[in-house]
Formats: C-alpha cells, sequence, structure tokens
C-alpha cells in the first residue's frame, strides 16, 4: 500500500510519525487478516535484522539493481553526483545523498514511496489523521476477522503519536497487536498496555555477537505485563547461529514457563534477508 504523506494542514493537530511500509491484508501479524504499520526507527540493531533501512530515523535511498535499465537519467538529475556509472555498472555515492528524491522523479523504473522501484526512499512523515484517513476503509473491511498490527523497526519509539492512534483504533474497537523487541524501559510499556489487544513479543534475549544478554531486562518487561493481564505472543526467529543455542533455548524456556506463556510462535529463517542489504548499502553483521 502506497501511503501519500499530506501537506500539514494548519488545523491538523494529531502527532506527525515516520513509516517505511504498509501492508493491507496481512495473516502473518496478528489473529486473522490485518493492517501492519511499519513504523522508521530501531535502536536495537540485531545482527539479523532483515530490514536495516528501518532501523535509522531515516531510511537511506534503497537502489534496486534488477530494475534499472542503464538510462543514466538520474547522473543528469543529480546535483550532488550520487550517481554514476563505472563499466556499465550503476554506483551510488552514499555519503553525497540528501534523499531529496529527485533521481526517482525523473527515473522512468520509479515510482515515488512504492516498493520494488528502481530508486525508492522508503521513509514517510505523515500525521496520525491523516495515515487513519488512508487505512481505515482498510480497516472497517476486516474489523469482524482482524484488525491494526503495529510493527518496525520499534514503534514505540514514537510514543505520543503511537498513543494517538492507539487510543483512537480503541474507541473504534479495533483489534490492536503491537510488535516489540521488548528492550525498551518498562515506563514506556505501562503507558500503553491498557490500550493494546496483543503484544507479539520478541523475546530478543540476545541482539548479536556484541550486544550482550538481555534476560533480565525481558523479565522485568514480562512481569510488567503479566501483572497487568496482557495478552502475549511470544515471537522467536530462529536465527541459525543465535537462537538454536542450548543456552538461548535453556534462558527462552525458562521465560516463558515463569510466565506461563503456552502458546509461541516461531519464525523461520529466511535466507533471502540480505535484500535490503544490497539495496541500502548497509553491511551486513553476519
Amino acid at each position: 500500500m502506497k501511503i501519500k504523506p499530506q501537506k500539514r494542514d494548519a488545523t491538523d493537530t494529531s502527532h506527525p510519525l515516520r513509516l517505511f511500509d504498509v501492508a493491507e491484508f496481512s495473516v502473518h501479524d496478528g489473529p486473522g487478516n490485518r493492517v501492519v504499520i511499519y513504523f522508521q526507527g530501531c535502536e536495537v540493531q540485531c545482527d539479523w535484522c532483515h530490514s536495516p533501512h528501518s532501523q535509522p530515523v531515516c531510511a537511506p535511498l534503497l537502489f534496486n539493481y534488477n530494475a534499472c535499465t542503464g538510462c543514466r537519467r538520474c547522473v543528469s538529475a543529480c546535483s550532488n553526483q550520487v550517481h554514476l556509472f563505472c563499466e556499465g555498472k550503476h554506483l551510488i555515492n552514499r555519503k553525497k545523498c540528501v534523499q531529496c528524491g529527485v533521481c526517482i522523479e525523473q527515473c522512468p523504473n520509479s515510482i515515488a514511496a512504492v516498493n520494488g522501484s528502481a530508486l525508492h526512499l522508503p521513509t514517510v512523515t505523515v500525521t496520525v489523521s491523516s495515515l487513519l484517513k488512508q487505512i481505515e476503509p482498510y480497516l472497517r473491511l476486516i474489523e469482524k476477522n482482524g484488525g491494526i498490527t503495529l510493527s518496525g523497526g520499534e514503534a514505540l519509539l514514537q510514543l505520543d503519536a503511537i498513543k494517538e492512534l492507539l487510543q483512537y483504533c480503541k474507541q473504534k474497537r479495533y483489534h490492536i497487536a503491537l510488535e516489540t523487541s521488548g528492550l525498551l524501559s518498562t515506563e514506556i510499556y505501562e503507558q500503553v498496555t491498557p490500550l493494546v489487544d496483543l503484544w507479539l513479543f520478541g523475546m530478543r534475549v540476545i541482539t548479536g555477537k556484541k550486544g550482550g544478554r538481555h534476560d533480565n531486562h525481558i523479565k522485568r518487561v514480562l512481569d510488567m505485563l503479566v501483572k497487568q493481564n496482557a495478552k502475549i505472543l511470544p515471537r522467536i526467529p530462529m536465527v541459525p547461529g543465535f537462537f538454536n543455542r542450548d543456552d538461548v533455548l535453556q534462558s527462552l524456556a525458562i521465560l516463558l514457563q515463569t510466565h506461563a506463556l503456552n502458546t509461541i510462535c516461531l519464525s523461520p529463517w529466511n535466507k533471502n534477508y540480505s535484500i535490503y542489504y544490497d539495496q541500502s548499502g548497509i553491511p551486513m553483521q553476519m
């Protein structure tokens, strides 16, 4: 789904938020059919992240070399010399890119804010009210057998906007699922727990080779959520070399047993996760 950035109306007092994608009819992000909002920004930076472009405040320019026909209109359009061709290969000098989008406008194989274009700037800034105008027809369509899911990145980093969005959806009685790494402060989770119907909890007891262990923090957050009778669905990414280790599996088992979490979701590893590293120029950690 293409989210259209709107010119800020002086009468629109709702909070701005940053997104990098929206899916209209997902069946993998909560019960039933879901409208999934992918929020820009994440501080965790897991080594295996399949959406590395979601981590910074604003995503870098994505370049899909499979969709490039080598017309070189981007070279002529960009005054910062971001695009160059060397021996027929299209190269991107990302240090010079100011994300103005002029190259996208001139590219015959690109459409602004559409994933899969040859050139693509994923991050879109909209207000909560503007977002709701665009997604509510889909929410009404699936409200009897689905709902809305806030994903990321880490949606709760945009807390004020998230609370406004959640409060509206709660009033409309849309089923609300919220995906999180589980690594934010308990104070943040406490502010929104009454507004969330289902937590898609990441169980990030580890985040990479240099990230250390997060067992104690995860336990504190789960303690708080369980005390507030929150519904929790642990989602465990089965990343080879990380979540199939005996010590990690033992930690997860203890956390699940301690908090009586009897239903879990094991997310299979996607071997093709490198696509957004290739397109964004972000080096892979694995």
